[in-house]
């Protein structure tokens, strides 16, 4: 039955289309996702403002309705933010909703050390002002960034690129990169968890995509076990 094992709340600064598509696929039948967004629509400081406002509020929301996780998803707010406000923000939540989280940048973080990465490539859909961002905030915990790359998708049309085209795009990057431990491919709006499988099995390289690293941190939190070959190496760590 839905959530009769657990229920893991979401919050998303823009809408929740990919995240659901891809937690329902990857979670088990009795592992339910409660999600809220803040609707914004559009990368700047005002939209990340907006936001982080409703932040607070909406945990305890989701504290209310007896989740036992939540996940922050997306990493540009808090990169906007600068280095370690990770941390501060999983503070809050964790304060409002009763319940531990994690949020994005974070995950990604936690789950390249894992690995044990060390040199990665990240390939993100940002413009270069979240991407100078989202760099800072890596180099912070500790990673050597061998290239940030993006594909520069429009905020609106995340949801349109394929999983195929994703895939193209990160093995282009790869090719010309040397000895990268992982690669790095942040945003939860974009369908990077379908190209995740095919980059590893074309490179050998381990991807830690947004979606499977915030999934990752919360099932291994709870102790949810899934059987998940098909998208990638991160998940059958559980």
């Amino acid at each position: 039955m839905f959530g009769s094992k657990n229920r893991i709340g979401g919050i998303s600064p823009s809408v929740m289309e990919i995240v659901p598509h891809d937690f329902f696929r990857v979670a088990p039948g009795d592992v339910g996702l409660v999600g809220i967004t803040a609707n914004i629509a559009h990368w700047d400081d005002a939209h990340f403002d907006d936001a982080l406002k409703e932040l607070e509020y909406g945990a305890g929301y989701l504290g209310s309705r007896d989740v036992d996780f939540i996940i922050h998803f997306g990493a540009p707010v808090v990169a906007s933010r600068g280095p370690g406000y990770g941390k501060e923000l999983i503070s809050l939540v964790e304060r409002a909703g009763s319940a531990p989280a994690t949020t994005s940048i974070v995950s990604a973080c936690d789950a390249l050390r894992y690995i044990n990465a060390k040199n990665i490539v990240i390939v993100s859909p940002y413009p270069a002002a979240i991407n100078v961002n989202i760099q800072k905030y890596v180099v912070s915990e500790g990673f050597n960034v061998l290239e940030l790359a993006t594909a520069d998708v429009p905020f609106l049309q995340l949801h349109a690129k394929t999983p195929d085209e994703i895939a193209d795009f990160c093995l282009d990057v790869l090719d010309r990169n040397t000895g990268p431990d992982a690669l790095y491919i942040p945003c939860p709006q974009w369908q990077a968890l379908d190209a995740v499988k095919k980059i590893e099995d074309e490179t050998g390289i381990t991807v830690i995509a947004s979606d499977p690293a915030d999934f990752w941190v919360a099932f291994k939190h709870l102790g949810i076990q899934v059987a998940s070959k098909e998208y990638g190496r991160l998940l059958n760590l559980l």
